[in-house]
């Protein structure tokens, strides 16, 4: 018998799993490039500064990093796709415009998912660049919703939120937006009081927290601040506000989607509308989405981008 142990998180897929990913998978790829998605296929490694750019430490800490015997210096195992694709539309597609992209391939965490115990998934994804404001946003909302139909789920559910609003609530604190972030997707407002209790944001503010951390952000309470915290929670309530209502006038009866602003992005490269999708059955987010436009402007290119990415594995298993 073999002496060579398996490594932790990491898997074989063959038989009947390998099948049903493929099938799922193509059946994906279709509903892509009927709405006018090319597919692109980037590399399994990058250098770590191009998975980096714009991202931050959110990427690296689920980065594996290695020396490359061929002398190319230091390489990466992608942790997530939607930064390679940020560097190809920054370099190689720079003369489109408008560009409209799906990909599907591994990725490897650097550490084991808290949910899965697994380091390895196939993510899927699709990303709408150069289309700015609602237009490019609805487009990959319906997408996303139509991703979770055809993968079988049962009434999907988009939970829509701002990460600007956040970025407003905590104005004056002096904890980084990356911990305030880790609180508010607990959903615990214990944890959430702690933390406020010892910063110097404003009772105005640590009240609307609350709400996040209690589930009650929805579009009731935010009319309700309205005009009670800063401009920038103002611009960002009514474009979330006007979001919603396009998508519910645009897709009616394919997809419900309702105001959440404790919606939180899996990786903190997301700088305005993020959403998170749902649907009968599921415990946990079947996907996540949002806007990303600072990235591209790391990249080297400032432009309007917005994506959506999942697990096809964790999809299988659910």
């Amino acid at each position: 018998m073999s002496s060579i142990k398996p490594i932790l998180g990491l898997d074989d897929a063959f038989g009947h799993r390998a099948k049903a990913l493929r099938t799922l998978q193509f059946k994906l790829r279709e509903v892509y490039e009927e709405a006018g998605f090319s597919e692109v296929i980037p590399p399994l490694v990058e250098r770590p500064e191009a998975l980096n750019s714009g991202a931050g430490s959110f990427l690296s800490d689920q980065t594996v990093v290695f020396t490359d015997p061929a002398d190319a210096g230091l390489l990466a195992i992608r942790p997530d796709m939607t930064p390679q694709i940020a560097r190809i539309v920054a370099t190689r597609l720079r003369g489109e415009d408008v560009l409209k992209l799906h990909y599907s391939g591994q990725i490897m965490l650097a550490r084991p998912d808290v949910r899965t115990g697994s380091r390895q998934q196939w993510q899927t994804g699709v990303e709408c660049l150069g289309l700015a404001g609602v237009e490019g946003d609805v487009e990959v909302i319906h997408l996303a919703a139509l991703s979770m139909v055809t993968a079988g789920f049962d009434n999907p559910v988009l939970q829509v939120g701002h990460m600007a609003l956040i970025t407003a609530l905590i104005e004056g604190s002096d904890a980084p937006l990356e911990d305030w972030v880790q609180l508010i997707a607990r959903y615990s407002p214990e944890d959430l009081n702690s933390q406020m209790a010892s910063d110097n944001i404003s009772d105005a503010n640590k009240n609307a927290l609350k709400a996040l951390a209690m589930g009650e952000a929805d579009v009731a309470w935010l009319q309700n601040h309205q005009g009670k915290i800063n401009s920038q929670f103002d611009a960002a309530a009514q474009e979330l506000l006007q979001l919603v209502n396009t998508v519910q006038n645009k897709l009616a009866g394919e997809v419900d989607i309702v105001i959440d602003a404790a919606v939180t992005p899996r990786f903190l490269y997301h700088n305005g509308m993020v959403f998170s999708g749902f649907a009968s059955g599921s415990s946990y987010a079947l996907l996540h989405g949002g806007r990303y436009d600072k990235m591209m402007a790391a990249h080297g290119r400032d432009m309007p981008a917005v994506g959506f990415s999942f697990d096809l594995w964790a999809w299988l298993d659910t």
